[in-house]
């Protein structure tokens, strides 16, 4: 079984050599190492709510732990399709931009944009909204890296 590489949640215990890290757990899954085989990294830091991960990782060639693997939408910014209701006291508006992120299970958790006093900008805070997986559908992907430049080749 081959899974991509990327974001996953791992449902099963994460075999490390005599003993398991425990699941849930956000993972990045690598299909491919210098090793040979599939490789699982597990989160470092989060700054900014995203996460970093190890440059080590740990082998896995069981294909029940590959195929319990929960794939997740990468980390970054999206669009809200359609509003929705997460508790009886919220409602998140259809095209609200909000931030993607994961706590340290594998759990998404939505990030909104705050106005910064005095600047002409906004920040997204370290504290979010946890959703539920089904949310997923709801969020379309931004491109927030400006706009794109070509390098123009001048022939004299």
């Amino acid at each position: 079984m081959s899974k991509e590489c990327g974001l996953y949640r791992a449902t099963k215990p994460i075999p490390s050599g005599d003993d398991f890290i425990e699941a849930p757990r956000l993972v990045y899954f690598h299909n491919h190492s210098q090793q040979g085989g599939s490789m699982i990294v597990l989160p470092g830091e989060n700054v900014n709510n995203r996460w970093s991960f190890s440059e080590k990782g740990y082998l896995v060639e069981n294909e029940s732990f590959i195929a319990g693997l929960v794939s997740l939408k990468p980390e970054g910014f999206y669009r809200v399709r359609e509003h929705f209701h997460p508790n009886d006291e919220q409602v998140v508006d259809s095209d609200a931009l909000v931030q993607l992120g994961y706590n340290g299970l594998g759990e998404p958790i939505l990030f909104f944009p705050v106005p910064v006093e005095g600047q002409n900008a906004m920040e997204f805070p370290v504290s979010g909204l946890k959703i539920p997986p089904a949310i997923y559908d709801l969020l379309e992907p931004l491109n927030v890296k400006g706009a794109y430049v070509p390098k123009v080749k001048h022939i004299h």
